[in-house]
């Protein structure tokens, strides 16, 4: 299936005709770092490149392995969580969630120094579609606080899967839950551990967590969240004014839909982070596994890609070699080096003084961090143009952080935990 066998492995894309040593041109794209003056960042070009046959042919290869695992964990994962929700037996209950885009509220009238600034508020929409063994259900949970990571997601799940034990035919022992991937909100270790806690706490006996394909994450969920918004601009459009989170579920509550609502406080939210220890061993893969399995407390088995042979008895299913991990041993798993936590934000030090940034890509023994810029001393950042690139060592790091909140559609917010940090930093 990834081309490893003695069969297959060496097989690769081969030119019909003879190849010559005529020059021939073709396209690509190209990721081209910028120095002007003190800034460094990244654009990507496409550009017009030459040389021979087989230095293309060279080239395609080089590309193939990639594409091939990308096209199978698509087919496998998209064919196996629809025969898991056509399939569900009557103690099981299917959960698929998804961020949609937070709401920006808006008023029918709105003077112009309302678009500027901090006026316009934002509210954060998380949307569940839940499938029985015999019914459908869609839920949005609310909320003004902005924050998306791990923590946040279970503070939105939890009213959720709560509500839906209620309408299953038999108290639901098996949680099956499908998200697509993006490290900072579902596929972390961090998340893993929630995963390995919270729902026995709810009464499961086993849980699964199930990736969808990189790029290929739209479902259900994301026509919850264009229900939602429809409904509200519709009603802004009529002349009603959402103004704030609370006047947005406020309005939704009242309406005619087959749509749940609930509320999130920031309270909620920050509960969970009191759940979460302050060492959680690090999951090895993270970014390549696409099922993560959990059927006693503190303890999960992952693995490359989804398999349901063994319902309800998940763990017994032995499929693609699952690997074990026990959060109780935090001191056989040390922490992961920065290096390998592409896509985390982190506070770099420079000139010493500390910079909020997110690590795009790792080179060697550096790490290319994108800076955002803090408005004078107070807690809100800005994402610069162009794009405010450099590369530091790790010894440069000062601290791992979570992914600012959207204060809107301009600026952001550290977490109260995270703005401590950095001020002790400075």
């Amino acid at each position: 299936m990834y081309r490893l066998c003695a069969q297959c492995c060496y097989n690769e894309v081969e030119f019909e005709g003879p190849l010559d040593n005529s020059i021939i041109t073709w396209e690509q794209w190209e990721r081209i770092v910028v120095t002007e003056g003190e800034k460094t960042y990244a654009k990507y070009h496409k550009i017009e490149k030459s040389g021979s046959t087989a230095d293309l042919l060279g080239l395609l290869n080089q590309k193939i392995d990639a594409f091939i695992r990308h096209q199978f964990n698509w087919l496998h994962q998209t064919r196996s969580l629809r025969e898991l929700k056509h399939s569900l037996l009557r103690d099981e209950l299917c959960v698929h969630i998804d961020f949609s885009e937070n709401y920006a509220c808006k008023l029918n009238r709105e003077v112009q120094h309302f678009h500027f600034g901090g006026s316009r508020k934002q509210a954060t929409i998380h949307t569940c579609v839940v499938y029985t063994g015999n019914a459908t259900h869609t839920y949005a949970t609310i909320s003004g606080c902005l924050r998306h990571d791990e923590r946040a997601v279970w503070a939105h799940l939890e009213p959720v899967v709560r509500d839906a034990m209620t309408k299953c035919e038999t108290p639901p022992s098996s949680l099956h839950i499908i998200s697509g991937g993006p490290v900072t909100q579902y596929r972390n270790r961090k998340n893993f551990y929630l995963l390995s806690t919270v729902p026995f706490l709810l009464g499961f006996k086993s849980v699964t967590w199930n990736f969808s394909e990189k790029a290929h994450g739209k479902g259900a969920p994301d026509g919850v969240g264009a229900t939602v918004k429809r409904i509200a601009d519709t009603a802004v459009q009529r002349g009603k004014d959402l103004q704030t989170p609370e006047d947005v579920y406020d309005f939704l509550i009242k309406q005619k839909s087959t749509v749940n609502f609930y509320w999130i406080s920031e309270e909620d939210v920050e509960k969970f982070d009191e759940k979460v220890p302050e060492l959680v061993p690090a999951v090895k893969g993270t970014m390549k596994l696409h099922q993560v399995i959990s059927t006693e407390p503190a303890t999960i088995l992952y693995r490359d890609i989804s398999c349901f042979c063994s319902r309800p008895a998940a763990a017994d299913c032995k499929c693609y070699s699952p690997s074990k991990v026990d959060f109780r041993s935090v001191s056989e798993a040390p922490e992961p080096p920065i290096l390998n936590q592409k896509g985390k934000f982190i506070v770099v030090n420079y000139e010493g003084k500390p910079f909020v940034g997110q690590i795009t890509q790792v080179v060697g023994d550096e790490i290319e961090v994108s800076c955002m810029k803090q408005l004078g001393a107070k807690n809100v950042f800005t994402w610069p143009q162009p794009s405010d690139l450099l590369f530091y060592y790790e010894a440069d790091v000062l601290s791992v952080i979570s992914e600012p909140e959207p204060v809107n559609s301009r600026h952001s917010r550290l977490t109260t935990e995270d703005w401590k940090k950095f001020q002790a930093q400075s």
